[in-house]
């Protein structure tokens, strides 16, 4: 079984006090992992490294940190795995554009834990910079080969604002990556890891579009079926260009692949009519316009899939779209949806990330769990 130690520094003013605050019951950690707002995750990443010298430490901002207690805003949430892994770590530092490059790097991790067998690669990637498709590709390189999934979040700020992008940060121990991807192989020594996603949103109609001209590179999508991208998901909804803005949040576009759907968030309209997201369409998808499932009935389905596969989980670690926790703070559900998860899973850390990736996926609006037994 992992052994594992859960930490929470709210002392926001004083960086030294919070992070001694988190970090009180952790002794000799294999890797540590933290969350946190960006106005002194600078300093945590450093404060917990120079106390932790020899220890892996990974952390990112988040817009909110995750675990038993709650889900809070600009809170230092962190846990240390002390025992029961085998961890190796690295940063692809260019994965806005040069990521492949650092195949030779992720290769070299996979030697240093030595076990492909339960195996996972947790990620943590910048935002803003139509980076998570790069790393993923790089880490994909070596890591698919072996049959090891990919699990992770992009990094958010507690604004979840494209324009505070330059405060949104990953670190490794203890230096921070403004264009990266840092990322932990982890082998569980004792038992399975199970990686699950939840998506709460369900198709508009049967109707789909075919992106039949867009810009992956971009995230551009600039016609549906020849048509402007926007007109055609406005008469899917019946309304006018203009009132785009009011229904991206409850409404994105999702794709399907074969049981699954992936949810892609929009970003925004063109002049144009042009309609740009957070994860690539590529150019002969066929997209759908979503709409909002009964969330409650399918938090309550994930978390007994789960149990049913491990009972007792050592670790639980939960990347939470930004946007489902606002759809939650809206709602007032997010603090029923976080007493739910706490109850069923009491070892859970986590954050809420601008965008979720799994596999070789990236993708929105959705909720993915990694599991350890």
């Amino acid at each position: 079984m992992i052994k594992t130690s859960f930490g929470v520094g709210r002392n926001s003013e004083n960086p030294q006090d919070c992070v001694e605050e988190a970090v009180k019951d952790f002794r000799n950690p294999k890797i540590i992992f933290f969350f946190s707002g960006e106005k002194h995750f600078r300093e945590y990443a450093r404060l917990i490294n120079e106390t932790f010298p020899t220890t892996i430490c990974m952390g990112c901002t988040a817009y909110r940190t995750t675990d038993a207690s709650g889900t809070e805003k600009d809170v230092l949430k962190a846990v240390a795995i002390e025992d029961g892994v085998i961890c190796a770590a690295g940063v692809i530092e260019k994965a806005d554009n040069l990521a492949l490059e650092y195949s030779d790097r992720v290769r070299q991790s996979l030697k240093e834990v030595g076990e492909t067998k339960n195996t996972i690669c947790v990620e943590f990637t910048i935002p803003f910079k139509r980076a998570e498709e790069y790393a993923l590709m790089a880490l994909n390189s070596v890591l698919l080969r072996n049959e090891i999934s990919v699990v992770g979040g992009t990094a958010a700020n507690i604004e979840a604002d494209a324009a505070s992008s330059e405060e949104a940060y990953v670190s490794l121990n203890g230096e921070i990556y403004r264009n990266g991807c840092v990322y932990a192989l982890i082998h569980n020594i004792e038992g399975k890891i199970l990686l699950c996603g939840e998506n709460i949103y369900v198709p508009l109609t049967n109707k789909s579009f075919t992106a039949t001209k867009a810009n992956s590179i971009t995230r551009t999508v600039m016609t549906y079926n020849d048509i402007p991208a926007a007109d055609a998901y406005a008469g899917e909804l019946g309304i006018s260009r203009e009132d785009i803005p009011k229904y991206i949040f409850h409404n994105p576009m999702g794709r399907r692949e074969g049981e699954e759907v992936y949810v892609t968030a929009i970003q925004g309209v063109g002049s144009n009519g042009s309609m740009k997201h957070h994860a690539r369409v590529y150019e002969g998808t066929k997209m759908m316009v979503m709409k909002e499932g009964d969330y409650k009935a399918i938090t309550d389905r994930t978390i007994k899939g789960v149990l049913s596969e491990i009972e007792n989980p050592s670790l639980v670690m939960i990347f939470h779209c930004v946007a489902r926790t606002m759809l939650f703070e809206e709602e007032n559900y997010l603090d029923e949806y976080s007493k739910k998860l706490a109850a069923a899973f009491p070892r859970l850390i986590g954050f809420s990330c601008l965008g979720e990736q799994l596999g070789t996926k990236n993708f929105n609006h959705t909720m993915l769990l990694a599991v350890f037994e």
